[in-house]
Protein backbone atom coordinates (compact mmCIF):
# COMPACT_ATOMS: atom_id res chain seq x y z
CA UNK A 1 0.00 0.00 0.00
CA UNK A 2 1.20 3.56 -0.76
CA UNK A 3 1.79 6.19 1.99
CA UNK A 4 -0.88 8.82 2.67
CA UNK A 5 -0.64 11.92 0.46
CA UNK A 6 1.56 14.77 1.79
CA UNK A 7 -1.25 17.36 1.87
CA UNK A 8 -2.87 15.55 4.77
CA UNK A 9 0.33 15.92 6.89
CA UNK A 10 0.63 19.66 6.16
CA UNK A 11 -2.94 20.31 7.14
CA UNK A 12 -2.47 18.35 10.35
CA UNK A 13 0.65 20.30 11.21
CA UNK A 14 -1.08 23.66 10.73
CA UNK A 15 -3.89 22.50 12.97
CA UNK A 16 -1.42 21.65 15.75
CA UNK A 17 0.25 25.03 15.63
CA UNK A 18 -3.06 26.88 15.80
CA UNK A 19 -4.07 24.86 18.80
CA UNK A 20 -0.86 25.58 20.70
CA UNK A 21 -1.10 29.32 19.91
CA UNK A 22 -4.67 29.55 21.28
CA UNK A 23 -3.62 27.71 24.42
CA UNK A 24 -0.69 30.07 24.98
CA UNK A 25 -2.84 33.13 24.30
CA UNK A 26 -5.67 32.23 26.65
CA UNK A 27 -3.52 30.52 29.26
CA UNK A 28 -3.82 31.99 32.77
CA UNK A 29 -1.08 34.62 33.40
CA UNK A 30 1.99 33.61 35.37
CA UNK A 31 4.28 35.74 37.57
CA UNK A 32 6.87 36.03 34.82
CA UNK A 33 4.29 37.43 32.47
CA UNK A 34 3.39 40.14 34.95
CA UNK A 35 7.04 41.12 35.41
CA UNK A 36 7.56 41.41 31.68
CA UNK A 37 4.42 43.52 31.36
CA UNK A 38 5.58 45.92 34.09
CA UNK A 39 9.03 46.26 32.48
CA UNK A 40 7.58 47.01 29.06
CA UNK A 41 5.20 49.60 30.56
CA UNK A 42 8.08 51.32 32.44
CA UNK A 43 10.22 51.43 29.30
CA UNK A 44 7.39 52.96 27.34
CA UNK A 45 6.76 55.65 29.94
CA UNK A 46 10.49 56.50 30.09
CA UNK A 47 10.72 56.71 26.31
CA UNK A 48 7.70 59.02 26.05
CA UNK A 49 9.05 61.25 28.84
CA UNK A 50 12.45 61.56 27.18
CA UNK A 51 10.92 62.45 23.81
CA UNK A 52 8.73 65.13 25.41
CA UNK A 53 11.69 66.54 27.33
CA UNK A 54 13.73 66.84 24.15
CA UNK A 55 10.91 68.65 22.37
CA UNK A 56 10.38 71.09 25.25
CA UNK A 57 12.29 74.40 25.27
CA UNK A 58 14.33 74.56 28.52
CA UNK A 59 13.56 78.28 28.76
CA UNK A 60 9.85 77.51 29.18
CA UNK A 61 10.53 76.18 32.65
CA UNK A 62 12.26 79.39 33.81
CA UNK A 63 10.46 82.19 35.61
CA UNK A 64 10.54 85.80 34.47
CA UNK A 65 13.11 86.72 37.12
CA UNK A 66 15.35 83.84 36.06
CA UNK A 67 15.06 84.88 32.42
CA UNK A 68 16.09 88.44 33.32
CA UNK A 69 19.14 87.14 35.21
CA UNK A 70 20.07 84.86 32.31
CA UNK A 71 19.75 87.71 29.80
CA UNK A 72 21.93 89.95 31.98
CA UNK A 73 24.61 87.26 32.20
CA UNK A 74 24.55 86.78 28.43
CA UNK A 75 24.88 90.54 27.90
CA UNK A 76 27.83 90.66 30.30
CA UNK A 77 29.55 87.80 28.49
CA UNK A 78 28.92 89.46 25.12
CA UNK A 79 30.45 92.74 26.38
CA UNK A 80 33.46 90.85 27.73
CA UNK A 81 33.99 89.04 24.43
CA UNK A 82 33.60 92.32 22.53
CA UNK A 83 36.22 94.01 24.72
CA UNK A 84 38.58 91.07 24.28
CA UNK A 85 38.10 91.21 20.51
CA UNK A 86 38.86 94.96 20.47
CA UNK A 87 41.96 94.39 22.59
CA UNK A 88 43.21 91.70 20.23
CA UNK A 89 42.55 93.93 17.24
CA UNK A 90 44.58 96.74 18.85
CA UNK A 91 47.43 94.34 19.53
CA UNK A 92 47.40 93.16 15.92
CA UNK A 93 47.39 96.79 14.71
CA UNK A 94 50.29 97.66 17.02
CA UNK A 95 52.27 94.68 15.76
CA UNK A 96 51.55 95.68 12.16
CA UNK A 97 52.64 99.27 12.88
CA UNK A 98 55.80 98.08 14.60
CA UNK A 99 56.61 95.79 11.70
CA UNK A 100 55.99 98.62 9.23
CA UNK A 101 58.19 101.02 11.22
CA UNK A 102 60.93 98.42 11.45
CA UNK A 103 60.75 97.76 7.73
CA UNK A 104 60.86 101.51 7.05
CA UNK A 105 63.89 101.91 9.34
CA UNK A 106 65.68 99.00 7.66
CA UNK A 107 64.86 100.40 4.22
CA UNK A 108 66.05 103.88 5.22
CA UNK A 109 69.29 102.46 6.61
CA UNK A 110 69.82 100.44 3.44
CA UNK A 111 69.23 103.48 1.23
CA UNK A 112 71.53 105.65 3.37
CA UNK A 113 74.28 103.04 3.19
CA UNK A 114 73.81 102.70 -0.56
CA UNK A 115 73.95 106.48 -1.01
CA UNK A 116 77.07 106.74 1.11
CA UNK A 117 78.78 104.02 -0.94
CA UNK A 118 77.82 105.78 -4.19
CA UNK A 119 79.05 109.16 -2.93
CA UNK A 120 82.31 107.58 -1.81
CA UNK A 121 82.71 105.90 -5.20
CA UNK A 122 82.92 102.43 -3.67
CA UNK A 123 80.47 100.73 -6.05
CA UNK A 124 79.85 100.60 -9.78
CA UNK A 125 76.79 102.57 -10.88
CA UNK A 126 74.73 103.26 -13.95
CA UNK A 127 72.07 105.75 -14.97
CA UNK A 128 71.29 108.68 -17.29
CA UNK A 129 73.85 111.41 -17.75
CA UNK A 130 76.29 112.97 -20.22
CA UNK A 131 79.50 112.06 -22.00
CA UNK A 132 82.11 114.84 -22.29
CA UNK A 133 84.85 114.35 -24.84
CA UNK A 134 87.73 116.84 -24.73
CA UNK A 135 90.59 117.01 -27.27
CA UNK A 136 93.55 119.24 -26.36
CA UNK A 137 95.85 119.29 -29.40
CA UNK A 138 98.04 122.10 -28.08
CA UNK A 139 98.19 120.67 -24.50
CA UNK A 140 97.12 124.03 -23.12
CA UNK A 141 94.67 122.75 -20.48
CA UNK A 142 95.78 122.91 -16.86
CA UNK A 143 94.40 121.70 -13.59
CA UNK A 144 92.39 124.92 -13.36
CA UNK A 145 90.00 123.86 -16.15
CA UNK A 146 89.59 120.41 -14.65
CA UNK A 147 88.83 121.81 -11.20
CA UNK A 148 86.29 124.22 -12.75
CA UNK A 149 84.64 121.40 -14.69
CA UNK A 150 84.43 119.15 -11.62
CA UNK A 151 82.92 121.97 -9.54
CA UNK A 152 80.27 122.75 -12.16
CA UNK A 153 79.35 119.07 -12.42
CA UNK A 154 78.87 118.79 -8.68
CA UNK A 155 76.84 122.01 -8.54
CA UNK A 156 74.63 120.64 -11.33
CA UNK A 157 73.80 117.58 -9.23
CA UNK A 158 76.16 114.99 -10.68
CA UNK A 159 75.94 111.80 -8.60
CA UNK A 160 78.87 109.86 -10.06
CA UNK A 161 81.84 111.08 -12.14
CA UNK A 162 84.62 109.25 -13.95
CA UNK A 163 87.54 110.81 -15.83
CA UNK A 164 89.69 108.60 -18.05
CA UNK A 165 88.84 105.56 -15.94
CA UNK A 166 89.43 107.29 -12.57
CA UNK A 167 86.46 107.51 -10.20
CA UNK A 168 86.22 111.02 -8.81
CA UNK A 169 84.99 111.59 -5.27
CA UNK A 170 84.89 114.42 -2.74
CA UNK A 171 88.54 113.62 -1.97
CA UNK A 172 89.68 113.94 -5.59
CA UNK A 173 92.22 116.64 -6.49
CA UNK A 174 94.05 117.89 -9.60
CA UNK A 175 97.67 119.03 -9.85
CA UNK A 176 99.75 120.48 -12.64
CA UNK A 177 102.32 123.14 -13.35
CA UNK A 178 103.31 125.26 -16.32
CA UNK A 179 105.75 122.62 -17.56
CA UNK A 180 104.03 119.42 -16.32
CA UNK A 181 100.92 117.48 -17.38
CA UNK A 182 97.74 117.19 -15.33
CA UNK A 183 97.41 114.59 -12.56
CA UNK A 184 94.23 113.48 -10.84
CA UNK A 185 94.52 111.81 -7.45
CA UNK A 186 98.19 111.25 -8.26
CA UNK A 187 97.50 109.56 -11.61
CA UNK A 188 98.67 111.01 -14.90
CA UNK A 189 95.97 112.19 -17.32
CA UNK A 190 96.56 111.93 -21.04
CA UNK A 191 94.48 113.52 -23.78
CA UNK A 192 91.87 112.99 -25.01
CA UNK A 193 89.90 113.42 -21.82
CA UNK A 194 86.67 111.48 -21.47
CA UNK A 195 84.27 112.34 -18.68
CA UNK A 196 81.36 110.08 -17.72
CA UNK A 197 78.82 111.88 -15.58
CA UNK A 198 75.63 110.37 -14.10
CA UNK A 199 72.90 112.83 -13.23
CA UNK A 200 70.14 114.83 -14.87
CA UNK A 201 71.34 115.21 -18.50
CA UNK A 202 69.52 118.49 -19.24
CA UNK A 203 70.74 120.22 -16.06
CA UNK A 204 74.33 119.08 -16.49
CA UNK A 205 74.51 120.01 -20.21
CA UNK A 206 73.08 123.45 -19.50
CA UNK A 207 75.51 124.05 -16.62
CA UNK A 208 78.53 123.16 -18.76
CA UNK A 209 77.46 125.34 -21.70
CA UNK A 210 76.77 128.54 -19.74
CA UNK A 211 78.67 131.63 -20.82
CA UNK A 212 82.19 131.67 -19.38
CA UNK A 213 81.57 128.16 -18.04
CA UNK A 214 83.90 125.18 -18.05
CA UNK A 215 83.30 124.25 -21.68
CA UNK A 216 83.84 127.86 -22.78
CA UNK A 217 87.08 128.10 -20.78
CA UNK A 218 88.48 124.95 -22.37
CA UNK A 219 87.49 126.06 -25.87
CA UNK A 220 89.18 129.41 -25.22
CA UNK A 221 92.46 127.50 -24.86
CA UNK A 222 92.02 125.70 -28.16
CA UNK A 223 90.41 122.51 -26.86
CA UNK A 224 87.59 120.79 -28.68
CA UNK A 225 84.68 119.95 -26.34
CA UNK A 226 81.65 117.81 -27.20
CA UNK A 227 78.80 117.08 -24.78
CA UNK A 228 76.42 114.20 -25.55
CA UNK A 229 73.44 113.24 -23.41
CA UNK A 230 73.00 109.51 -22.73
CA UNK A 231 70.03 107.53 -21.46
CA UNK A 232 72.11 105.03 -19.50
CA UNK A 233 75.79 105.25 -18.64
CA UNK A 234 77.85 102.63 -16.85
CA UNK A 235 80.68 103.62 -14.52
CA UNK A 236 82.71 100.55 -13.53
CA UNK A 237 85.62 102.24 -11.81
CA UNK A 238 85.63 102.53 -8.04
CA UNK A 239 87.66 104.44 -5.48
CA UNK A 240 89.38 102.92 -2.50
CA UNK A 241 87.93 103.66 0.91
CA UNK A 242 90.12 105.99 2.95
CA UNK A 243 90.65 105.34 6.64
CA UNK A 244 89.97 108.58 8.56
CA UNK A 245 93.06 109.91 10.30
CA UNK A 246 91.54 112.69 12.39
CA UNK A 247 87.75 112.34 12.46
CA UNK A 248 85.98 109.89 14.78
CA UNK A 249 82.38 109.18 15.72
CA UNK A 250 80.99 111.29 18.56
CA UNK A 251 79.76 108.71 21.10
CA UNK A 252 77.50 111.35 22.70
CA UNK A 253 75.25 111.42 19.62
Amino acid sequence: MSTPPPPLKTRSSHTGLSTRFRRALFAPPRAMHCVLLVICFALGVALVTQVRAQRTDPLDSLSQEELVVLLSELSTQADSLRQERNSLQRQVQELDNAATEQEAAVDAARKANEQARINAGLVAVHGPGVLIHVIDPASKLSSTEFVMTLGELRNAGAEAIELNGVRLTTRSFFTSSASSPVFVDGQLLKAPYDWKVIGDPDTISTALEIQAGAAAQMRAKGAQVSIVEAGDLLINSTASAAEPRFASVDEAE
